[in-house]
């Protein structure tokens, strides 16, 4: 039931069919991803989902046909080929799902302590910048009143929950 509200949820930040989108596949403590990404594939944009690759995330753009083997962590990862790294490939995409364990209404992210998003991110400009707008999926007891940040964290523009859709004000 999540998935599919998230999912419903996110047309909100992507209302435009054809766009390029960054998602990931969820792990099964997170808001399920399954059904956002299929209805990303079904109306047609380009999908971008991660992979880890020693201490960098990779990206692989994926199609209804993609294979999947499970990474380091655990998690289902494209198999297919990674795209280059310059310029980095979610710099021309428009909208970033990611997942975080909490998220407060200053759009400060708490991830899961690998710091896999917060490298991959430091590279793509903010979307006050001009860069993609950066939307964590949570549950609703994971929008939070305060999580601790370092100068490092990427934060996020938007959130969506299971019962939500809402920008956030840094």
């Amino acid at each position: 039931m999540a998935a599919q509200a998230i999912a419903r949820h996110a047309l909100t930040f992507a209302p435009t069919s054809g766009i390029l989108v960054s998602a990931y596949q969820s792990m099964p403590s997170e808001p399920g991803t399954g059904a956002l990404l299929a209805d990303l594939r079904s109306r047609g944009d380009r999908v971008l989902l991660p992979r880890i690759v020693g201490r960098d995330l990779e990206w692989v753009e994926v199609s209804g046909g993609a294979e999947f083997a499970r990474g380091p962590l655990g998690i289902l990862e494209p198999t297919g080929p990674g795209l280059p790294v310059r310029p980095h490939p979610l710099v021309d995409a428009d909208v970033l799902f990611m997942p975080a364990l909490a998220v407060d209404h200053a759009g400060r992210r708490l991830g899961q302590g690998g710091g896999y998003y917060d490298k991959a991110l430091a590279q793509v400009p903010r979307f006050a910048d001009g860069g993609p707008l950066r939307v964590a999926l949570l549950f609703d007891d994971e929008l939070v009143d305060a999580v601790p940040s370092d100068d490092h964290d990427c934060s996020v523009d938007a959130v969506i929950t299971p019962t939500r859709a809402m920008r956030l004000q840094p």
